[in-house]
């Protein structure tokens, strides 16, 4: 009987302490590797990527605190990037407007005695600096200006040369040396009037420049202005007395002297063709020469 009890015992104990490490299990289930990700996630910021996997609709990975740490970082970091290219185009805008000013100080100007040459002062300088200014290790996809941008900027770094205006027949060829009121002038631009194909590059991107003179107009010194397509068409001696210039002529009505010589004014414009990666513009830029064209009556002698 005694022994009956002692199994009795032992038995129940077993089955309390079975009982027991279940229920501890339940409380404290041994941990296994959690199943693969049914899907993927990769989405990229300016300057990085994150990667979230997602297993029956639940993301892992990545619990919330951290996606919102790095969602923090990448704001921030897009705001530098914005600052930065919003502190370029500051530049580049300023540098246009003061283009803008100095082409039509140069397309208005009519000489004088006492303004003979344009007071316009040097053509602008392009902005030194056409680069993001981001801490290192930004990477930024798109380059920092647009191909217009680019292409307005490769046109005034070109050099453009100026055009002197030509003039027959020369007052030098006659005994007076002066032109005669009435007598009909040949006008043209005497010099280059094409630069290029020349190559630059801009921010990064590469510029093809080609550039030819489509007009020039002269000011005439006495008030009057001539506009002329092209260059004009140059006088030679072949050309018989007093016919008129068949694309750009002028017949004074008023003499210069006594008081001195016209100021005469060409003022080209040369045509900038710019390319950049398939895309193209033209830009008009100005370039301003003067020459001096003494200018008197011829009197008639009648016996």
């Amino acid at each position: 009987m005694s022994s009956q009890r002692q199994y009795g015992t032992v038995v129940i104990v077993a089955l309390l302490m079975l009982v027991g490490s279940s229920a501890l299990a339940i409380a404290n289930p041994t941990s296994s590797p959690p199943p693969a990700p049914d899907s993927v996630q990769k989405s990229c910021g300016i300057v990085g990527c994150k990667i979230k996997a997602k297993r029956g609709g639940d993301a892992v990975g990545d619990d919330d605190s951290k996606i919102s740490d790095h969602n923090a970082d990448d704001s921030a970091q897009a705001r530098k990037v914005r600052a930065a290219k919003a502190a370029l185009e500051a530049r580049i805008a300023k540098y246009e407007r003061a283009s803008g000013t100095w082409y039509r100080c140069m397309n208005e100007f009519t000489p004088t005695a006492a303004v003979p040459a344009p007071s316009c002062g040097p053509r602008p300088a392009v902005p030194d600096d056409l680069t993001l200014s981001l801490p290192v290790g930004f990477n930024v996809a798109t380059p920092p200006i647009t191909n217009t941008q680019a292409g307005a900027i490769a046109t005034a770094r070109l050099k453009i040369p100026t055009v002197a205006p030509g003039i027959g027949p020369s007052p030098e060829l006659n005994r007076w040396k002066m032109a005669a009121v009435g007598y009909p002038l040949w006008f043209w631009a005497d010099g280059p009037t094409h630069v290029g194909p020349v190559s630059d590059s801009v921010g990064g991107l590469s510029v093809s420049l080609e550039a030819k003179v489509t007009k020039v107009t002269f000011r005439m010194g006495d008030g009057k202005t001539v506009n002329c397509a092209g260059r004009g068409q140059k006088w030679t001696r072949a050309v018989k007395p007093g016919v008129k210039s068949p694309s750009c002529g002028y017949s004074y009505t008023k003499p210069s002297l006594p008081e001195g010589p016209y100021r005469v004014a060409a003022i080209a414009n040369w045509a900038v063709t710019w390319t950049v990666n398939d895309e193209s513009g033209v830009i008009n830029v100005p370039a301003v020469d003067t020459a001096e064209l003494p200018v008197g009556e011829l009197q008639v002698l009648v016996r």
